[in-house]
């Protein structure tokens, strides 16, 4: 069974590309976090993978939280032990310690070893830092992160135990101030333009919940954000704003979510 969590697409093309090799489960972490669905039932020994963003150099939130509240049981309720286990780590530039850090965490809360490790480099979305790239660049990255996907499926249906990964000493160094247990993320700077046509795609996208209609507009609670971005880069108008500078930079879905329904 492979876990995936996805703002913007990356992550679910990397998962779809591993299962396409592995012929295993996809679990979407964003649906069951939202609707608070934190059991699980697999057999006694199946592999075990999760694939997720890079945040910051370091793991989303709400993987944090959701691997503390996750019960993985085997049909008879046993306490479910996978013979392999592998993260694949999503990222625009550099993933620093995250793979460790969330090996540590996966170990603390669940008492399962992480034996293998990768990331997959593709477009980011992080607009309020920059502008995602566009044209023949978005094109060749989305190629580039397929390709490597593909490779990646290959290593694992091999069940290689490999921390592989690519690291840098800057993402490494940077690792060690947002690796932490405690990631607040800030919703004081989303907001909509008057263009918003109030069809409340946002919040059924909202992963945590944070996204509520009021009067037909959204607004954004003070906690629980995960900051994936998803409401900005998949508003049907470009309504969503993070602050002054999106409202001048493209936005970015990848193609695997282009005609993705809602969720709710």
């Amino acid at each position: 069974m492979i876990f995936y969590f996805t703002g913007t697409g990356n992550s679910l093309a990397t998962a779809q590309a591993i299962a396409q090799e592995t012929d295993d489960l996809l679990v979407d972490i964003g649906v069951a976090y939202k609707y608070k669905d934190f059991t699980f039932t697999l057999e006694q020994g199946e592999p075990l993978g999760f694939v997720f963003p890079t945040y910051a150099w370091t793991t989303p939130p709400l993987i944090d939280a959701f691997i503390k509240r996750a019960r993985f049981r085997t049909g008879n309720q046993e306490t479910f032990a996978p013979d392999y286990c592998f993260a694949v780590v999503t990222c625009a530039a550099f993933v620093g310690n995250t793979a460790r850090f969330f090996a540590a965490e996966l170990l603390e809360s669940q008492g399962i070893n992480l034996d293998a490790s990768f990331s997959v480099k593709s477009v980011g979305n992080c607009t309020y830092l920059y502008a995602p790239a566009e044209g023949e660049k978005r094109e060749r990255l989305i190629a580039a992160a397929d390709l490597e996907s593909h490779r990646i499926a290959q290593r694992i249906t091999q069940r290689e135990h490999v921390h592989a990964e690519h690291r840098n000493p800057f993402g490494i160094l940077m690792s060690a101030f947002t690796g932490k247990d405690e990631k607040p993320r800030s919703t004081a700077e989303f907001y909509a333009l008057t263009n918003c046509i109030h069809c409340g795609q946002c919040a059924d996208l909202c992963p945590t919940n944070t996204v509520t209609i009021i009067e037909g507009t959204p607004r954004w609670a003070e906690l629980g954000c995960t900051q994936c971005l998803g409401c900005l880069h998949r508003c049907p108008v470009n309504a969503i704003q993070y602050g002054k500078k999106t409202e001048t930079r493209g936005r970015y879905v990848h193609p695997v979510l282009a005609n993705a329904p809602r969720r709710a």
